[in-house]
């Protein structure tokens, strides 16, 4: 049997502002390519489907043509939602999905029952446990000493994980996956990865994970393993969605012989556009041969002028069509001056339009006649109260 383990597709995603979408669809034909070549039987997908818990229209197009994909190359799928995902909106219809090989774990409020599948002989047992946020999931189990035990990721993962244990338990020996969406104490983060909480109440201890098998996780955008065993790792997103995600994306792949996992290896996505940050004089970035290497990516310019440059962005893309940011960096005073999307200094622009500009990123739609005007109300009942 063989297994891919993948992650954080956050469909409908962009890139500052730019449309991910053609690079999304690159990378879900190459995936059913490689199921269709390499003859894989299961694809697990570790949360974050969507990147928003209303997803656009597109990005529902977009996984329904990516299923089935993945279907007509030979691979059944498993989905759970991420905190980016809205667990009833992915749930919808799974009991029918699975009879067509797609299995959606999206019972936030239920223990989860380890679900068995067989491929060519080979059986394994899965225990796949949604995002839980601590306020939805059921009240975390007493203490042994019978105390409360704080409402914490840590606390309903453990239980779900417990009870999968405890399923598993009661069936015939073979290799146990657990699939989960969390954030694992001592992994690495990436810029983009959005924060589930303060003060570390939404990590979790990698000790929770004992006794499976494999662990295939999701959340995190950075490839990894954790405490350096091939048993409990990230596979990392497919395409890297923030300038700190330089690193080469990837997907993992299982084998499961004898009644075994016998290896896991991880296979590179050659799809996608790649992103560079390029730091030196404007005049620098736009005569250096060595940048012609990058010219294809994406690319954030920070600039050690020390004068402001005409129209850099503009210059910029001239070279580099895919630059999405730009900053100044003095290196006499410190100063920092960031860039918005258009170009212009985000000192420079209004309040309203950095506000609707941000609303209409995380919203993906453009704000409405009505929106605007609540924004505007807002703002001068703001600059009121900041008078002295």
């Amino acid at each position: 049997m063989r297994i891919i383990h993948t992650s954080d597709w956050h469909l409908g995603r962009r890139f500052e502002r730019e449309p991910l979408e053609e690079d999304q669809r690159a990378f879900l034909d190459w995936l059913a390519d490689q199921v269709a070549e390499r003859q894989v039987d299961l694809v697990l997908v570790a949360g974050d489907i969507y990147d928003r818990s209303q997803p656009a229209e597109d990005a529902v197009a977009l996984l329904d043509l990516g299923l089935d994909r993945l279907r007509a190359a030979g691979a059944e799928v498993v989905l759970l939602p991420g905190n980016h995902d809205s667990a009833r909106r992915l749930g919808f219809g799974a009991g029918r999905q699975s009879l067509g090989g797609v299995h959606v774990f999206a019972d936030e409020r239920t223990p989860p029952t380890p679900k068995v599948l067989e491929f060519g002989g080979e059986r394994v047992a899965l225990v796949a446990v949604p995002f839980l946020d601590p306020h939805v999931a059921p009240t975390p189990r007493p203490a042994e000493d019978g105390t409360p035990r704080p409402a914490t990721h840590q606390s309903v993962l453990a239980d779900a994980l417990e009870a999968g244990r405890q399923g598993l338990a009661g069936l015939d020996a073979m290799p146990s996956i657990a699939v989960a969406h969390a954030y694992v104490s001592g992994a690495g983060l990436s810029d983009s990865e959005r924060t589930l909480a303060i003060g570390g109440a939404d990590q979790v201890d990698p000790a929770v994970f004992a006794g499976f098998d494999y662990v295939a996780l999701g959340h995190l955008h950075r490839p990894q393993r954790i405490g350096g065993s091939e048993a409990i790792a990230y596979s990392g997103s497919p395409l890297p969605y923030s300038f700190s995600e330089d690193h080469q994306k990837s997907v993992r792949l299982l084998e499961v012989t004898d009644g075994g996992l016998t290896d896991v290896t991880s296979v590179p996505v050659p799809v996608g556009r790649k992103v560079v940050t390029l730091t030196g004089t404007l005049e620098g970035l736009l005569t250096d041969p060595a940048h012609e290497l990058v010219t294809d990516r994406w690319v954030a310019a920070r600039l050690t002028d020390d004068t402001v440059q005409t129209q850099p962005m503009e210059r910029l893309r001239a070279r580099f069509p895919h630059a999405v940011s730009l900053r100044y960096d003095d290196p006499r005073t410190g100063a920092i001056v960031d860039f918005g999307s258009d170009g212009s200094p985000i000192e420079e622009r209004t309040d309203e339009s950095v506000v609707l500009e941000f609303l209409e990123e995380v919203r993906d739609r453009t704000p409405s006649d009505s929106e605007r005007l609540l924004v505007l109300d807002a703002l001068v009942e703001a600059h009121r109260g900041a008078r002295p």
